[in-house]
């Protein structure tokens, strides 16, 4: 390459450098191609943005704790001496303070196919 230096401005140096590419015959827009891959392979890989999963269908209005959705929790009640459930509840902390919220579009589904399958009825 000829003894050519190319200034870039502190305000859009990607912009000068495509106009000063302009200026290239065939034989330096090839080096600087090179060059520039070069440089792309010295640097860092890019961050891979983490995105986060998506809230299934049946915590739609619930709310979320600082790290997110909190844990499904599968409960049994007691009644006297009968024993109902399992019933799922949200376990989640809101405000310092632990919370269980009754899901019951997951008791729902749970139950809806459990019936399909031909399995034992839920109580649910």
């Amino acid at each position: 390459m000829t003894g050519r230096v190319i200034r870039f401005p502190i305000a859009d140096p990607l912009e000068t450098a495509l106009v000063a590419a302009t200026e290239l015959d065939r034989e330096q827009l090839e080096q600087l191609r090179d060059q520039v891959a070069a440089l792309l392979a010295a640097s860092c890989p890019p961050a891979v943005v983490k995105s986060k999963p998506e809230r299934p269908p049946f915590l739609g209005g619930l709310p979320q704790g600082p790290r997110g959705g909190g844990s499904i929790e599968w409960k049994r009640i007691r009644h006297g001496d009968k024993i109902y459930g399992p019933y799922p509840y949200l376990r989640i902390r809101i405000g310092g303070r632990q919370r269980s919220i009754y899901l019951k579009a997951l008791a729902h589904a749970t139950r809806e196919s459990a019936t399909s399958d031909g399995q034992v009825s839920p109580s649910a």
